[in-house]
């Protein structure tokens, strides 16, 4: 018969003395009792610790030797017991870069999810970018009118002109008999030499009519046009009518009015002449150096001077010693060096600091190093360059505060990631939303059924960890709220989320106190 109870037998483990005791499984067990009666002793110290090792000992020696170890606990005899995980109060991450969403893997999944469905949309003009290949060409060339020509070309590499001669017997041997050069098509055949002034080279791949080609012949020449021209096309077509003629650009080819469009399998946008890099979880990791904003790398905020901590009391003149920094007896001189050019530059030293003018402010900032006064950018600047001395390290953190970046505004990620969009928003715009709006949002995008087929796993985990989230009384919090600036009682519900939404089964979940920091209608939905 299959066990269906954890047994045990003769524990001793700390307070605990020789006791028997049977659990049931698949059940939500309480265990009370006053201070000192044992209750962490046989929740962590006997249930979990078993469970955890018995499970860690059915690995291999190698991995075992990465993994924590657990002592074994003193008893006569355990069974029935299945691999533990327990949610203490110590588990909790205080890192700077961890969040709820990290912690709760819901980042990692809105990671992937962005990367697989989501648009990238040019910064620049907000026009959508999408990527062309040989199946969209083929597609819009069916749509021209009945009989139209076109001709499938790829333009020539732009270091042809480094070997004129070698590139023209390149384009013959793989099966090139044509070049548009100029606006006028060039036999290869033919012993001409190819003009190294030549300002576009064209190579031509095949010439066709709408409605009169096989749709394999199409797909072929265009897959061929991808691959040898390094990811772009050029079309050639015969003027349409309508107001084409104002998209695409005019050629005159051998006497002859065409047409030209290009398409490329880079993410690229026309207007603003900016390429962006394919969507990859990377690109959306603040903890990755492809995807971080250059400027904090990924922290949101930055270390600065604060003038509000400089000159705390802005009544006081700069004689009277305004700037604090310069009060010390080691850095006077650096207030005698301002009030002995002061006169110099007509900066009122006898006058509250909070009344000088910009022009004096910005002397005082940038100093004048013609008289070898460096000013507070300077001063700050030699701290910095002697920083690995304790004392210096602790009297520059005197005068800093965080200050969101000026770059990223605190979304921690570069431009290019942030141009990836999933129901019109970023990654950093849905996270910083509560846990409940964002699984509003989630729910009420229209998704396309490319991307419900694509994103359809992904999407499941996101909306499963936001309930969780929300079920554990935290939908009042957003995904990118640091852990460190959480409650205790917010930090092990976190935690808790993570563990319940990694979807294991069979296993034995040992909680430390998990209702602590909760408010009392809160309790009954944590049990549910």
């Amino acid at each position: 018969m299959a066990v269906r109870q954890i047994s045990l037998r003769g524990v001793s483990v700390h307070n605990l003395k020789h006791i028997d005791l049977d659990l049931p499984h698949r059940q939500l067990i309480t265990i009370c009792g006053v201070s000192g009666s044992g209750k962490t002793s046989l929740a962590l110290d006997t249930l979990y610790a078993e469970g955890q090792r018995r499970y860690i000992e059915s690995f291999s020696a190698y991995t075992r030797q990465f993994l924590e170890r657990l002592d074994k606990p003193q008893a006569e005899r355990i069974d029935g017991i299945p691999p533990a995980i327990a949610v203490s109060h110590k588990d909790v991450s205080r890192s700077t870069r961890a969040t709820v969403g990290t912690a709760t893997e819901t980042t990692d999944y809105l990671r992937l999810l962005f990367s697989r469905i989501g648009q990238v949309v040019c910064h620049g003009c907000g026009r959508t970018i999408e990527r062309d290949s040989p199946e969209r060409v083929a597609q819009w060339l069916a749509e021209l009118p009945e009989s139209t020509r076109y001709m499938i070309t790829f333009a020539a590499p732009q270091d042809w002109r480094d070997d004129v001669a070698g590139f023209g017997d390149r384009m013959r041997e793989d099966g090139f008999l044509r070049l548009i050069v100029d606006d006028v098509t060039m036999d290869l055949s033919q012993t001409d030499p190819l003009p190294a002034t030549a300002a576009k080279v064209y190579v031509l791949i095949d010439r066709l009519k709408a409605g009169g080609t096989s749709s394999e012949r199409v797909r072929d020449s265009l897959e061929m046009a991808f691959e040898v021209g390094e990811g772009d096309c050029q079309i050639f077509f015969e003027p349409t009518g309508g107001d084409a003629q104002e998209n695409f650009a005019p050629h005159t080819i051998d006497g002859l009015t065409w047409w030209q469009r290009g398409f490329t399998r880079t993410l690229r946008c026309a207007d603003c002449e900016v390429d962006y890099p394919a969507p990859e979880p990377r690109l959306l990791s603040f903890n990755s150096p492809l995807g971080a904003c250059p400027q904090c790398e990924g922290f949101g905020n930055i270390v600065d001077i604060d003038m509000d901590l400089i000159v705390p009391d802005p009544r006081k003149s700069l004689r009277e010693g305004a700037i604090a920094p310069w009060n010390t007896p080691a850095y006077k001189h650096e207030l005698d060096e301002l009030l002995a050019l002061a006169g110099d530059y007509n900066v009122p030293v006898d006058i509250p600091f909070g009344s000088l003018e910009e022009r004096h402010l910005q002397l005082i900032r940038e100093g004048v190093p013609e008289r070898d006064f460096g000013g507070l950018n300077g001063f700050f600047a030699w701290l910095e360059r002697r920083k690995y001395k304790m004392h210096l390290r602790v009297f520059l953190s005197r005068w800093r505060s965080h200050w969101p970046c000026p770059s990223c505004r605190g979304a921690r990620l570069r431009p290019e990631a942030l141009a990836i969009r999933v129901g019109g928003k970023n990654l950093a715009e849905l996270e910083a939303m509560k846990v409940a709006e964002a699984r509003t949002f989630i729910d009420r995008v229209e998704f396309t059924d490319w991307q419900q087929q694509v994103g359809r796993l992904l999407l499941d985990q996101v909306r499963s960890r936001l309930a969780f989230l929300e079920e554990v009384g935290l939908g009042y919090v957003a995904l990118d709220r640091r852990l460190k600036t959480l409650s205790g009682g917010e930090s092990q519900r976190v935690t808790l989320t993570s563990s319940l939404g990694s979807t294991l089964s069979g296993m034995l979940y040992v909680l430390d106190e998990p209702s602590v920091g909760l408010h009392p209608a809160d309790v009954g939905r944590l049990g549910g």
